[in-house]
């Protein structure tokens, strides 16, 4: 059916956008791994910092994907020009003042999260460097989404692959041949996100052609409930790095080892939800129930088969993997207690990505922000601090908080659209 041929052409090339983004840090982490535990846990903590950067920016670009994809399905063209000026403006705002806090307290933020001294200047250059420039991130996800809303699929796949390889290239010389360290591997990041940010520009069709720098409200009062859902979910995830931070230096390291092998797991059902938004966007902006029901579904287990086989395969070769990293015993069990455990969640999570990613397409971001806000800080931190360090069952205390908290989030925002949309179906056809 279109639909399905429609998720799959949006879905696929983001797929492969989002592996090439994942292979980066991937070659980030190795690259890092090669100068000691010490450095890759305070890269590994800035990184969760980061995470929260990209989240909010990612949480403005699925608002303005589902604004684009509406105003396509009622034909609005200069709706469309209106809010991608409003896009560009709000993201050069939000990397000024993202940007500012990493340079300015980067490395008092690693301290907060109980890091050592020694940890914390480590991660402090990387944070002030990648997070300084963090206007290269925020248009990169900015300009990518708007093009996919557009129809412009493939384009942002091809300009991720590019700055993939001028990264690695940069990184790679900046650690074997300069000897420039945690430092090198930053600039080598930020220069190529640039050059990314150049190569969407170049492609935009609905380009502003200047910048005055006005907010629309409209356009907040959508992106504040999906930013405060995202800004949710990474704070959550801060306090629980310091909980796993308290079991010492070198769990930190395995957890981040892992961290970085199953972020390969998620991501067929983040590129899916991508394809959710635009998708329910338009079935909405049509008014059409039915195919918003049938959109839910295709996507769910388009998502579940593949990260099925992604999170199976990283499993099979997780032992040798995880030994490109490290020899240390104790963080190789640490990696491959974060392997185990994210396959065993997988179906939870990827209905928890899919069910969101419907809720912000059909413009009703507040109701995954109650779920997230509720399941992560009172089952991920809560449950998770009661697990780990009241009953000492150390870093599976916070894996196990992890999936009561998506289950938890799949039950509640399952049981919205029930109660919303589903009634609404048969009732029209009773």
């Amino acid at each position: 059916m279109t639909y399905q041929r429609e998720l799959k052409a949006i879905a696929l090339p983001v797929l492969v956008e989002n592996t090439l983004q994942a292979l980066m840090t991937l070659a980030d982490t190795y690259l890092v791994s090669q100068l000691g535990l010490v450095v890759i846990s305070g890269v590994a903590l800035s990184g969760n910092i980061l995470a929260i950067y990209q989240a909010l920016f990612i949480a403005v670009g699925a608002v303005v994907s589902a604004a684009i994809a509406k105003s396509f399905a009622q034909k609005k063209e200069n709706e469309r020009l209106h809010l991608s000026q409003m896009a560009i403006q709000l993201t050069i705002w939000l990397s000024v003042i993202l940007g500012g806090l990493s340079l300015g307290f980067g490395e008092s933020l690693l301290a907060l999260l109980g890091a050592g001294r020694a940890v914390s200047q480590a991660g402090g250059q990387y944070l002030a460097i990648v997070g300084g420039a963090s206007l290269s991130l925020g248009l990169m996800v900015c300009l990518g989404a708007m093009l996919r809303a557009q129809g412009q699929t493939k384009w942002p796949m091809v300009v991720s692959f590019t700055v993939n390889a001028l990264n690695i290239l940069l990184s790679g010389l900046a650690v074997f041949v300069f000897r420039w360290g945690v430092v090198g591997v930053a600039t080598g990041t930020v220069i190529a996100r640039f050059v990314g940010v150049g190569l969407l520009w170049h492609r935009l069709s609905y380009r502003p052609k200047r910048l005055n720098f006005q907010i629309d409200k409209q356009l907040l009062q959508q992106v504040f409930p999906a930013a405060g859902e995202r800004l949710m979910m990474r704070a959550g995830d801060l306090v629980v790095v310091a909980l796993i931070v308290q079991l010492g230096t070198t769990v930190v390291a395995g957890h981040a080892i892992g961290e970085t092998l199953i972020q390969f797991n998620y991501l067929p059902a983040m590129s899916v939800a991508v394809a959710t938004v635009i998708l329910s966007a338009q079935a909405h902006g049509q008014q059409d129930d039915q195919l918003l029901e049938e959109i839910r579904k295709a996507s769910y287990w388009l998502a579940f088969r593949l990260v099925a086989l992604v999170s199976g395969t990283v499993l099979l070769f997780s032992p040798w993997l995880i030994r490109l990293y490290t020899h240390d015993a104790q963080a190789i069990l640490a990696a491959q207690q974060v392997v185990w455990m994210a396959f065993i969640g997988f179906p939870l999570a990827t209905g928890t990505l899919i069910l969101t990613a419907l809720w912000q397409g059909v413009g009703r971001a507040r109701i995954p922000f109650v779920a997230t806000t509720v399941g992560m800080w009172a089952l991920r931190v809560g449950l998770g601090f009661l697990l780990t360090i009241v009953l000492g069952l150390g870093l599976s205390g916070v894996l196990i908080a992890t999936i009561a908290d998506n289950a938890f989030r799949v039950f509640y925002l399952g049981y919205r659209y029930q109660k919303l949309f589903r009634r609404a179906i048969l009732a029209k056809k009773s």
